[in-house]
């Protein structure tokens, strides 16, 4: 199933492709961004898991990056898992 990362609305039941100008059909909103993609990752050098890839200046705005590969439900992670994380970084071991 596919959601819009901006509405959260459903897009499609079956997977589809998402070309660079797909817009979610509810919002309008650019799908092919970086933001929706499983190698967006802030922090990494160009916010991106894959080396090389050209600088992107908004990561929710369409871009032509060939690298894109959409986010899978799999590839979400919710919010309390991610500040729990984040959290037990900075927490003194237990000796």
């Amino acid at each position: 199933m596919l959601h819009c990362w901006k509405c959260k609305k459903l897009i499609s039941e079956e997977p589809m492709k998402i070309g660079f100008r797909t817009q979610c059909p509810h919002c309008e909103i650019d799908l092919h961004v970086c933001v929706n993609c499983r190698h967006y990752s802030p922090g990494k050098p160009n916010d991106c898991n894959v080396p090389g890839t050209p600088y992107i200046k908004d990561r929710e705005v369409m871009n032509f990056c060939e690298d894109f590969s959409l986010k899978t439900p799999t590839s979400y992670k919710p919010k309390d898992d991610i500040k729990n994380h984040f959290k037990s970084l900075f927490k003194d071991e237990e000796q």
